[in-house]
């Protein structure tokens, strides 16, 4: 292979973000170039469900923008948001314009905000197969319909720059040898989060461990090679995050949200914490709790306790979302998991303490205490809705450890509404342009489908921007 390679826009990463990107500035004129780290496309946009967010209404949908922002430390400024806001407006469009159908499948994650009703979560029409959402097989097909190439197996090391401090490329490790490749208009990051980079989550994170659900190419590559040329941090601290199994077999997490209301949350000291129901995205906030007294976290990791009607209602674990849901079925009773050892069993409340190892009169008295509340209908400790409170009979009961599961950071190089990538001091490190998870604009509290929609919001801008940047002189 030449060990040198020239384009006008190299885009590092073909997922979702990087995939967008390609299309728009390949149809803006532009020369495109993409490297992806793994043996094929798709990173974290292929083992999602497919949704992404749209809005009805601009007006209605940056209200709800603003509202979810104020709610939470404002990082986002609001030309940003605006600019964000009109483009969901266009998302179904944009999609639509190439071909595809969507429909709606979801709606606001917290519909108490203004402008919540104009909230949609859409997904393109057709089969999501075991190795391909309907969302990637559309956005890879258009890839390959525009002849863009794509240079698998590629790991990008670092960026190159000039003299004053313009991005020019960058260096690919392909076959155990460098690759140099050259962009005569600019770089697009479009690489994913830190999910699978222990130290990155030990430093930027509240609580470890934090185990991931997604692709393990996202080891916070593209973090790294942008503070290597100056660029600033944002939202580092901001996940989605559920709670979820790690099985030593796996390398990825298991998802787990029960189909029956029968079970609890308690942490390691067997003492119920929550409601047990939140927003999918939002669990880490049940459980990133430190002790000052303990020295602990005491719910990383926490324990759902459930009952025969639970284990038999369906399987606990999400089949549909993240790496694993190709590698392995989970059984519709949870009966496999049981004889595997993920789920632990007691004939008695007592015996399944003894092997959890938390103190038999304290769990006897959470699970106590939660039944009195069931035949009451009222949670008086944590306001768990009535029609979700439900007795748990005691024999057999079943235990399940879990963790904090990353679906995806948020945190990277901080962008403007123009997708340049920003340095410290706010301004754009020349020709350098980031979409997707990588740098996302959500903070502490995340509407679900947003990433995808970022794919497709700054993939659009970071194309078309990078398109019409002048050519570089050839030196």
């Amino acid at each position: 292979m030449d060990n040198n390679k020239n384009t006008e826009v190299l885009i590092i990463g073909f997922g979702g973000a990087g995939a967008v990107a390609a299309i728009t500035a390949h149809d803006a004129g532009a020369k495109v170039l993409i490297v992806e780290k793994m043996n094929k496309g798709g990173g974290n946009t292929n083992v999602s469900l497919g949704g992404f967010m749209n809005f009805k209404n601009f007006e209605q949908g940056l209200l709800y923008l603003e509202s979810l922002c104020s709610k939470v430390f404002r990082t986002v400024d609001t030309e940003m948001i605006k600019k964000f806001a009109r483009a969901c407006a266009d998302n179904k469009k944009w999609i639509e314009n190439l071909g595809a159908s969507t429909h709606v499948y979801g709606k606001a994650a917290f519909p108490s905000l203004p402008g919540a009703d104009s909230v949609e979560k859409r997904m393109i029409t057709g089969a999501n197969m075991t190795f391909e959402n309907s969302f990637w097989n559309f956005l890879r097909t258009q890839v390959e319909k525009r002849k863009i190439p794509v240079i698998y197996d590629a790991a990008a090391d670092r960026l190159t720059s000039d003299t004053k401090g313009s991005i020019t490329g960058a260096i690919i490790k392909k076959d155990g040898k460098e690759l140099v490749v050259k962009a005569s208009k600019a770089v697009i990051l479009t690489c994913g989060g830190f999910e699978y980079n222990e130290w990155m989550k030990k430093n930027y994170l509240k609580g470890y461990p934090y185990y991931a659900l997604g692709t393990p190419a996202n080891t916070g590559d593209g973090i790294r090679m942008a503070l290597g040329v100056g660029a600033d941090l944002w939202h580092t601290s901001y996940i989605s995050a559920p709670l979820g199994f790690k099985a030593p077999e796996f390398e990825a997490a298991f998802i787990v949200r029960h189909s029956s209301n029968n079970f609890i949350y308690v942490d390691k000291n067997g003492k119920r914490f929550a409601s047990e129901l939140t927003d999918i995205h939002a669990y880490n906030y049940l459980v990133d709790f430190f002790d000052t007294q303990q020295l602990d976290f005491p719910r990383i990791p926490c324990f759902m306790i459930f009952d025969e009607t639970a284990r038999l209602a369906g399987p606990v674990a999400i089949s549909s979302i993240g790496y694993n849901k190709n590698r392995y079925k989970w059984s519709k009773d949870n009966s496999e998991e049981l004889k595997q050892g993920w789920i632990i069993a007691g004939k008695t409340l007592f015996e399944l303490a003894m092997k959890i190892k938390i103190k038999p009169d304290v769990i006897n008295e959470t699970v106590n205490r939660y039944n009195r509340f069931c035949l009451a209908g009222k949670d008086d400790d944590y306001l768990r809705p009535k029609d979700k409170l439900a007795v748990l009979k005691t024999g057999p009961i079943y235990a399940m450890k879990l963790w904090p599961c990353l679906l995806n950071t948020q945190g990277g190089p901080r962008r403007d509404q123009k997708a340049r990538v920003l340095c410290t001091d706010g301004k754009p490190v020349p020709r350098l342009y980031s979409a997707g998870e990588l740098g996302s604009i959500f903070g502490l509290l995340y509407q679900g489908g947003g990433n995808l929609a970022e794919c497709l919001v700054f993939g659009r801008i970071a194309g078309e921007e990078a398109a019409c940047e002048k050519t570089r002189e050839k030196n």
